[in-house]
């Protein structure tokens, strides 16, 4: 069962990361520093128009199924919602927090970076990267993939849809469903990146299902990659890094090849940069 400390995860990522085999893939934990609107907030904006009360209607559901009984209720009840996200989420107050959020500032001057995943709807990861000079081809749609990427751009790869692209975004219940048949044009992208690469996931719970079920499927992935292979190979680890692992979860992501890296729980903005900071040297 490995679970590391940030003094014995450090080498590996360096070197994961030298190699040019370090991808990082960020969840809604890494933006905590611009105090966007979190699930419980996003579910309180679809409880008033619907008459209820935010607590009560918390009580009926997941958030994704809230969030597709929202769908449903009024055809243009999800083109509202996404306006008023990205109102919020894209806010100026919140690009005056990115650009002095210890965490997006470390993740950009990691020049060497040639591919993040988030499953993030807004657009301050690639906009950390240009602050700090980086090109980025952000990449949500199927044209996205498509197209010509800008030569020496990092790719953001954005696996739950972006703000700037409304149908991309996955967000209701169905929308989940379809995403775990894992064969969109991301999901292309991520089979051929997993064979090669080590990928370090930031800003996600263990309860996490839909992080959960790519883990079990990448691990499937290399299970039958590996099947054809004329002699045993190695495969590549990952990591999750967290604020407290416990006894259980470690184990259970070690049967996937997913090493834990238990960060400092007191401050957990700060124990995230310093994770990111401690890949460079």
């Amino acid at each position: 069962m490995a679970v590391l400390e940030l003094p014995q995860a450090a080498p590996l990522l360096q070197q994961e990361y030298r190699e040019g085999r370090l991808i990082p893939f960020l969840g809604a934990g890494f933006s905590k520093p611009l105090h966007l609107p979190d699930w419980s907030e996003l579910i309180a904006s679809m409880a008033e128009p619907l008459g209820f009360e935010p607590e009560l209607f918390m009580d009926h559901g997941s958030a994704e199924q809230l969030a597709e009984f929202f769908s449903v209720a009024h055809p243009n009840n999800f083109e509202r919602l996404v306006y008023g996200m990205a109102r919020k989420f894209n806010s100026e107050e919140a690009s005056q927090l990115r650009k002095v959020s210890p965490t997006h500032k470390a993740l950009a001057l990691l020049d060497q970076w040639h591919t993040i995943y988030t499953t993030n709807f807004d657009c301050h990861i690639e906009h950390a990267l240009r602050d700090a000079g980086r090109k980025v081809s952000v990449l949500a749609s199927f044209v996205d993939f498509q197209d010509k990427q800008e030569a020496g751009a990092c790719d953001v790869i954005k696996f739950h849809g972006t703000l700037e692209i409304r149908n991309t975004i996955i967000l209701t219940e169905s929308g989940f469903f379809d995403r775990m048949a894992l064969e969109d044009a991301a999901d292309q992208r991520l089979r051929a990146d997993l064979l090669s690469h080590s990928f370090l996931f930031i800003g996600y719970s263990f309860s996490d299902m839909n992080i959960r079920y790519i883990w079990y499927r990448m691990h499937q992935l290399r299970q039958r990659s590996q099947a054809g292979s004329r002699a045993p190979l190695t495969p590549r680890k990952c990591f999750f890094a967290t604020h407290g692992a416990g006894p259980v979860q470690p184990m259970l992501l070690e049967q996937w090849n997913v090493d834990v890296i238990q960060l400092d729980p007191e401050d957990k903005t700060a124990s995230v940069a310093e994770l990111l900071r401690s890949i460079g040297g």
